[in-house]
C-alpha cells in the first residue's frame, strides 16, 4: 500500500496505559468499511454535582451517611484494572460522607475485587483511586484461596467461601462499572462479590452451574446472575455504586443503593448505552471480513476472550468463511486467570476445544492482531491454525487473497457492546 492507496481509521487502544488512547490503522481505499458503534454518550466524568446527587439519593435503601452510622470498619470493594472506570472523583464522594459520620480513613480498607485475577499493584491502585488516596488509606489485594469465611451454599449450591477482611466489617460498600458479561449478564453490582471476593470453589461452583444447565447470556438477567445475588445477601452488600462507561472509559451513568435495584436501573441505562443495531442481510451483502477491537477490555489477552461473546452475535453478518481479526493491545501480555487461564487451573480449557465454539472458529481464519503477543500467548488459548501479527499492514497483505479487492468490512472498535436485531 501507498500513502494514496489506504483510507485511516482511528480506534480507541491500550487502556490505562497509552496517552492519548488510540491507534490508526490502514485500510485498501477501495474496502469499503462499516462500523458499528456504540452510541457516545455523554460523559458524567467530570460532573462533580451530578455524580455526588446520584449517590446522596440511592435506589431502595437509605442514604450512605445514614448507614455509617455507628460502624467501627468499612470494606470497600473496587473493580479492578481490567475494568474501564476511574474511580476517584466517586470514592472522594464516599469518603466525604464517611467522614460526616465519623468514619475515619483508619477505619477503612480498600479491597480489589480480583476474583481469579492477577493481585493490582501500587500504579494499577493509582490509576484507578489517585495518589492520595493509596497513601491515606488501607488497600488490600483478595486472595481467592486465602483469609476466607465458610458460609454455607447458596440455593442452587455453589459453596460460598467469602474474604474474612470484607465479611468482617460492620459496613460494606462496592463500586464497579456494569458491562456486558456472557455469564452474568452484566457486570457490577452483587459480581463484585461474586467472584469479586470470593473463594476459588465458590467461583468453581458458580461457572460450573453453566455447564449443569442454569441459564447463562450476555445482556440479560441470567440464573447465574441470580445464583451470584443470591450468594451476596448471604454474605452482605449494603451499599452498590453502580457505574456505566462511553466508549472512552468516562462515566456516563452512576446509579447508587440497594445491590439488586441500583443494579437493575444501571442495567437499563447501560442497554442504551452499549447498544447498537444489526441490519438483516443478503446473503450478497453480507461482510467478506470482519475486525473485532477489544478496547477497553485489551490490558491483557485472557480478557481477548470476550470477542467470541460479539463474533457469536454478529456471526449472521458475516459470509460463511469470513476471516475475523482480534484486535487487542495487550500491554501486559498473556495475562493471567487462575481458574480458567492458566495451565492446570481448575477450568483451564483451549477455546479450540470447546464443543461449541471450537467448531465455529474452524471454520474461519482467525488472526490476532497484538504488538504486545508472542505465538506461544495466542496458543495457550486458541488453536495454532490462528495467525499472529505484531503489525497490522501485515494482516491487509496477508488476506488479499482471501477476500475480494473491493472488500466490505465490519469494524467492532468498542468490546462494551450489545447487538440488537431490527
Amino acid at each position: 500500500m501507498n500513502s494514496h492507496s489506504i483510507k485511516s481509521i482511528q480506534i480507541p487502544w491500550g487502556a490505562w496505559y497509552l496517552q492519548p488512547e488510540s491507534l490508526t490503522i490502514n485500510f485498501p481505499e477501495q474496502w469499503t468499511i462499516q462500523s458499528f458503534s456504540t452510541k457516545n454518550s455523554r460523559s458524567i466524568q467530570n460532573d462533580l454535582n451530578k455524580i455526588k446527587t446520584s449517590i446522596l439519593h440511592p435506589f431502595g435503601t437509605h442514604p450512605l451517611a445514614e448507614i455509617a452510622q455507628r460502624k467501627n470498619s468499612v470494606a470497600i470493594v473496587i473493580e479492578d484494572i481490567s475494568r474501564p472506570s476511574k474511580l476517584d472523583t466517586i470514592m472522594d464522594i464516599v469518603l466525604e460522607e464517611l467522614e460526616k459520620t465519623g468514619v475515619s480513613r483508619d477505619q477503612i480498607t480498600i479491597i480489589g475485587a480480583l476474583g481469579a485475577h492477577r493481585p493490582m499493584t501500587r500504579m494499577d491502585y493509582i490509576k484507578k483511586l489517585s495518589k492520595e488516596i493509596c497513601q491515606s488509606i488501607n488497600i488490600e489485594n483478595h486472595h481467592p484461596y486465602e483469609n476466607l469465611e465458610y458460609l454455607g451454599e447458596s440455593k442452587t449450591g455453589t459453596p460460598i467461601y467469602v474474604n474474612k477482611t470484607y465479611f468482617n466489617a460492620d459496613l460494606k460498600i462496592a463500586i464497579g462499572t456494569v458491562i456486558p458479561h456472557p455469564l452474568a449478564g452484566f457486570g457490577g453490582g452483587a459480581k463484585l462479590i461474586l467472584p469479586g471476593v470470593s473463594g476459588i470453589e465458590t467461583l468453581l461452583g458458580n461457572h460450573q452451574a453453566g455447564v449443569r444447565g442454569v441459564g447463562i447470556g450476555l445482556g440479560v438477567i441470567t440464573e447465574l446472575r441470580e445464583d451470584i445475588e443470591d450468594v451476596c445477601k448471604t454474605v452482605g452488600l449494603d451499599f452498590s455504586i453502580n457505574l456505566v462507561s462511553n466508549p472512552k472509559r468516562e462515566i456516563s451513568g452512576i446509579f447508587a443503593g440497594d445491590f439488586v435495584q441500583a443494579h437493575r436501573q444501571a442495567i437499563e441505562f447501560a442497554k442504551n448505552a452499549y447498544s447498537f443495531f444489526l441490519p438483516r442481510l443478503k446473503r450478497e451483502d453480507k461482510f467478506d471480513i470482519a475486525f473485532f477491537n477489544l478496547y477497553p477490555e485489551d490490558l491483557e489477552f485472557t480478557q481477548s476472550i470476550k470477542w467470541i461473546n460479539l463474533f457469536l452475535s454478529c456471526a449472521s453478518l458475516l459470509k460463511r468463511k469470513a476471516p475475523c481479526v482480534i484486535m487487542t493491545a495487550s500491554p501486559e501480555g498473556r495475562g493471567f486467570h487462575s481458574l480458567s487461564g492458566e495451565t492446570g487451573s481448575k477450568m483451564f480449557q483451549n477455546w479450540s476445544e470447546n464443543p461449541v465454539v471450537g467448531p465455529l472458529l474452524e471454520k474461519r481464519k482467525i488472526i490476532v492482531f497484538s504488538p504486545n503477543l508472542s505465538k506461544f500467548d495466542v496458543f495457550h488459548s486458541y488453536s495454532k491454525n490462528t495467525l499472529l501479527f505484531h503489525e497490522f499492514s501485515d494482516i491487509i497483505s496477508n488476506i488479499r487473497g482471501d477476500i475480494p479487492e473491493d472488500a466490505k468490512v465490519a469494524l467492532f472498535p468498542n468490546s462494551l457492546s450489545l447487538p440488537i436485531t431490527k
